[in-house]
């Protein structure tokens, strides 16, 4: 949320946000004094982020008589349910919003394969404030390893816990720490028991915490893969940070996180579900602290020619611009 900005909540207009919400949604008038409230600020744009928002969004630009923006992520166009345009809904949708952002050129092809017109589709990178991401690299005396994300299929942790167990004769003293939740982490955590691995499921973290863990970490690993309902990364901010505080990325080539990183120069990848491969590359790491450290501040100069927030939001506006 942008500081100081206004915060309108349906729930803070209505005792029964849910039912007007379902109004709204089927044209009966519902939700009128948010609406009202809304449009004393005089917007001049709704920009939604996620696919099932930005149905939403048109139908309130249609109260409002405004141009709406749709930012799609990732698994809001790639699980196999959402892949392909079939609903009526979903035509409406793309014949009425004015502009699609895809925050890679992955989502954008996915977008286009569930129907959005390519004279509405924009590709549109994320950025990072770099202003956050000053802190200097400080690598823990110990090899580390660090994992950040949801404990979910798409997340690939047990495919890195695979590979701890083959680096594990020649890295005896290599710890893993794994920050998130989710529905796999008890049985990650049986996992690695059962390996007998050096791992510390550390649950949630602050942005800040996670930033001075990142600055610590030798690697950041995290094995992506296409899960089995198809949700795929779409592009990875985790993966942006990684490299704003010069920490090199050990992951698998999978949806749009291959351009987050630059593979070869700010990441070493292979292909999904490659355990083998993905210990070797985490070891190339390990082994090699010039590598390392090159990769490092390759992946701090990618993040400020490509990723910064403040040129990434200009450009924003530029697509705000083309909609008025």
């Amino acid at each position: 949320m942008l500081d100081g900005s206004t915060t309108l909540l349906l729930e803070d207009y209505s005792r029964m946000a849910s039912l007007s919400k379902l109004l709204l949604r089927r044209g009966y008038g519902g939700a009128r004094a948010w609406v009202e409230a809304i449009e004393a600020q005089s917007p001049a744009l709704i920009h939604a982020h996620f696919f099932n928002d930005g149905l939403d969004a048109v139908i309130l630009g249609d109260r409002l008589d405004l141009p709406v923006v749709t930012t799609v992520h990732g698994h809001d166009i790639t699980k196999h349910e959402n892949a392909v345009a079939q609903s009526t809904t979903n035509r409406r949708f793309f014949e009425r919003v004015n502009k699609v952002i895809a925050v890679s050129d992955f989502i954008a092809q996915q977008a286009l394969a569930r129907g959005c017109p390519e004279d509405k589709l924009v590709q549109h990178y994320i950025g990072i404030d770099l202003e956050k991401f000053t802190q200097p690299k400080n690598e823990s005396d110990e090899p580390s390893l660090l994992f950040v994300g949801r404990l979910v299929e798409k997340k690939g942790c047990t495919y890195l816990l695979q590979a701890m167990e083959q680096l594990k004769p020649e890295f005896p003293e290599l710890r893993l720490t794994v920050i998130g939740e989710g529905d796999l982490k008890s049985a990650l955590q049986q996992e690695a028991s059962a390996r007998q691995l050096n791992v510390d499921f550390s649950g949630t973290a602050s942005a800040a915490e996670i930033r001075q863990q990142l600055a610590r970490s030798w690697v950041f690993v995290a094995p992506s893969i296409t899960a089995a309902n198809g949700d795929t990364e779409g592009l990875g901010m985790v993966f942006l940070e990684a490299q704003a505080l010069r920490t090199p990325v050990v992951s698998f080539r999978s949806g749009g996180l291959v351009e987050a990183v630059d593979e070869g120069e700010t990441a070493l990848l292979c292909d999904e579900k490659d355990v083998t491969g993905l210990a070797r590359n985490i070891a190339r790491l390990l082994e090699n602290s010039t590598l390392r450290h090159n990769m490092g501040q390759n992946g701090r100069e990618r993040v400020e020619q490509h990723f910064d927030v403040r040129v990434q939001c200009a450009k924003l506006e530029s697509i705000y611009t083309e909609c008025s």
